[in-house]
């Protein structure tokens, strides 16, 4: 057999690598029932009962908290170097591990799906984004029945599970109360559930669910979200182990951030003020210091050059200067704040006598750190990501709204390239190490031999579903509620405690929106478009030459030198192992677009052009169908409302971050467009008059032609005018990931003030009809 056939038989076979051999009858699940054990007469006197034997994990089985961040990359926090003081990392690397050759696949949804399976993105159904599936087996949106979670292992074994945070797993035309419900996170296994489903969150006015239920937007209105994952998480495991004390539990920390938007508690952004004075360059060159004299990254490492893409600190003007330091500032105040809720729950287990019975898994970020800000950093990264960047004067004469609620900010990509010291690249690149290299404490108790130490071991996000399992003393499961599982791809990383083993032959491709990586005992082939983070399509249109270069990572950590010229023959080996291992995995076709191209592309229209709304309490997904904006529709609503003067949202789309709102100011028909927080992007009025006060019904017209042009927006009642809107602009997008479309109510961050709360309506609203010109 040849080395590619090697390889692939070892890709074939690794569902039981380094799983402890465990109790027998687990590696199908559910358990069946067992027999009934006593004896049954005519009379209970008689007869001998059997209670039977709930399922039980094994003895001894860990407590499991896995925690996976957002955005944040190799060189973020202090334990790796840092520039941000994370002291509770810094607590469980001192009892544990660092894993400075860790991986993920370089963006968010795949690295959280092959976190969950055990499986590589391609192989659970996760190529890409949930948001856009593309209908072929590797990216359909959807983790696949035949990949099932360690939550739900976990659960039919006998653990207590829940999850707390971000949820990015769920296509968004699922998001709905409507369901299907398979891959939110109940469906997935998690008992419990509170957090958030898609791909961001506002901190201060999140949109949040407890289970598949919407929570109570009043629920801690004063609280911002980091913190109330951790109440929630430990009020959870107060009432776990008050219910049964001797049952173990996995708990998922997934809290969103460091991903846009950057927000933060004011009082902690303050305590990062100058701190980044100094600039992008500066720091990089700081931080790689400090991680070679921590030994977090080895003597010979180079510290690689900026991109040529990426502008110089000194080459900025002092206002640029200004506010590229305060957005690092929050961003760096989001990931203290962060810190210290995990602290705050790691605290609680100490206290409660739990914390040496849990194994503990911290990911620090589901990628590199992001360049979605572009090179001038933006107030409103949705608008960004559409290719719109703000103007330098106006994010100049706005940077006090930097880590509030006045913006959904992200900072300049250079920040993300220092973040990812000393790799090059950022988030989306799954050829570089900078998109896919993340730092992995892991600390049990007392298990490790060498407390504190860094491990070179090759590690990658579906390990850590092998090394649970390893922990638990469970086996994979062969198959799980009446699905044949696919072999696992991940190995545990467990016998890490007793010997690192850096040398330890490994196989793992990356593939990322088009940007592949395969990396081979100690070689690194990476395959790149030359589309950059913050651009929608690679320089030669989605059909882009790949470039091919070699790294040879034994010898240079850093991914620093092309070695291809020098190792033809390796480089043709490793193009062709590629191929076969993408083959393999469901990685074809690729796909060079980034979001909005592949949503213009890929979102097909359902064929309905009528929806229908029968009530004020509906709320759906912003980026679904009805889609009102960049076309021609009319919006009909029976109203009623409660008096002559009442206010209240009819209906209301997205965000003042990129959303409209039609609504009533004491009884007088208004609107508001809000392409972003920018003044010349806001279009609105309110009518002179208001309506009569037997008026039952009020009609909206959106009268535009092609997308990126003008409209009118007319709003009448019995076919009398009250108001006409010209807007420049027909089109934006909706802000943030998980705004929604509302009835009766503005939910999240609103688009507008209102003279109610949320823009409740003073009335009701019986029926609304969305009819498609």
């Amino acid at each position: 057999m040849n080395v590619r056939g090697v390889i692939l038989a070892v890709f074939a076979a690794t569902a039981l690598a380094g799983t402890a051999v465990a109790q027998g009858g687990r590696e199908i699940l559910p358990i069946p029932d067992g027999e009934f054990r006593g004896r049954i007469a005519e009379h209970v006197n008689d007869s001998e009962p059997d209670f039977g034997n709930a399922v039980k994990a094994p003895a001894g089985a860990p407590n499991i908290l896995l925690f996976m961040s957002d955005d944040v990359g190799f060189a973020m926090a202090g334990t790796f170097g840092g520039p941000v003081p994370t002291p509770n990392f810094d607590r469980l690397a001192r009892k544990g591990l660092r894993f400075n050759r860790f991986h993920t696949t370089g963006i968010c949804s795949p690295s959280r799906a092959a976190l969950l399976t055990g499986r590589n993105h391609h192989n659970a159904g996760v190529g890409y984004l949930a948001d856009l599936p593309n209908g072929y087996p590797g990216y359909s949106g959807r983790i696949h029945r035949s990949t099932a979670s360690i939550a739900q292992v976990l659960t039919l074994n006998g653990y207590s599970t829940a999850m707390f945070g971000k949820h990015h797993n769920t296509p968004t035309q699922e998001r709905t109360e409507a369901g299907p419900f398979d891959n939110w996170p109940t469906g997935l296994g998690f008992e419990y559930f509170f957090g958030f489903v898609g791909g961001d969150i506002d901190q201060f006015s999140p949109n949040l669910y407890r289970g598949i239920q919407r929570v109570d937007p009043d629920e801690a209105p004063d609280t911002i979200l980091e913190k109330r994952l951790a109440d929630d998480a430990i009020r959870w495991i107060h009432n776990q182990k008050a219910g049964a004390p001797d049952k173990p539990f996995m708990i998922y920390l997934s809290p969103g951030s460091t991903h846009a938007p950057h927000q933060a508690p004011a009082e902690v952004v303050a305590r990062f003020s100058g701190k980044f004075d100094h600039g992008w360059d500066e720091e990089r060159k700081r931080i790689f210091a400090r991680q070679k004299s921590a030994g977090i990254i080895p003597a010979s490492a180079t510290l690689t050059p900026r991109p040529e893409q990426m502008p110089a600190w000194d080459t900025l003007t002092d206002g640029q200067r200004r506010f590229a330091a305060r957005s690092m500032e929050a961003a760096a105040a989001q990931m203290a704040y962060q810190d210290e809720q995990l602290g705050r729950i790691v605290d609680e287990l100490d206290r409660m006598g739990e914390l040496e019975k849990t194994l503990i898994a911290i990911v620090s970020g589901d990628n590199g750190a992001s360049a979605e800000g572009g090179p001038s950093g933006t107030l409103n990264e949705m608008r960004n990501i559409s290719f719109h960047a703000e103007p330098d004067d106006w994010l100049q004469a706005n940077i006090d709204e930097i880590g509030g609620p006045g913006a959904h900010g992200n900072y300049p990509v250079m920040w993300a390239w220092a973040m990812n010291t000393p790799y090059r690249w950022t988030k989306q690149y799954g050829s570089m190490l900078g998109g896919i290299r993340n730092p992995l404490i892991l600390s049990w108790g007392n298990r490790a031999s060498q407390p504190g130490s860094v491990c070179g071991r090759f590690g990658h996000v579906i390990d850590l579903y092998p090394t649970i399992l390893d922990a638990a003393d469970l086996p994979v499961p062969v198959s799980v509620l009446g699905t044949k599982q696919k072999s696992v791809d991940g190995e545990s990383l467990l016998s890490s405690f007793d010997m690192c083993e850096p040398d330890k032959p490994r196989t793992q491709y990356f593939e990322v929106g088009g940007k592949v990586g395969l990396y081979h005992n100690g070689w690194f082939l990476s395959g790149d478009d030359g589309r950059v983070g913050w651009k929608d399509v690679p320089p030669e249109g989605d059909r882009p030459t790949i470039k091919w270069t070699l790294y040879d990572l034994r010898k240079d950590f850093s991914q620093g030198t092309d070695v291809s010229q020098q190792h033809t023959a390796k480089l043709a080996e490793m193009q062709s192992l590629w191929g076969d291992i993408a083959r393999a995995n469901n990685v074809f076709p690729l796909d060079h677009r980034f979001a909005r191209a592949r949503g213009s592309a890929l979102h097909r229209p359902s064929g309905r052009s009528v929806f229908e709304f029968w009530g004020k309490d509906v709320s759906l997904p912003g980026n679904v169908e009805p889609m009102l904006l960049a076309r021609s529709f009319t919006v009909t609503a029976t109203i009623a409302p409660e008096s002559p003067d009442a206010s209240g949202v009819i209906l209301a789309i997205g965000s003042r971050f990129g959303g409209w709102s039609l609504y009533l100011d004491k009884g007088r028909p208004a609107f508001h467009w809000a392409r972003s927080r920018m003044e010349w992007e806001n279009q609105s009025g309110i009518a002179s008059r208001p309506l009569p006060a037997d008026a039952e019904e009020l009609t909206m017209r959106f009268v535009t032609g092609r997308p990126g042009g003008p409209a009118t927006v007319i709003i009448t009642s019995a076919e009398d005018e009250y108001l006409r809107v010209e807007l420049p602009v027909n089109v934006f997008t909706v802000a943030g990931g998980s705004e929604t479309l509302d009835i009766g109510r503005d939910l999240g961050v609103t688009v507008t003030e209102y003279r109610t709360a949320r823009g409740a309506f003073e009335g009701e609203i019986p029926h609304i009809e969305v009819r498609y010109d």
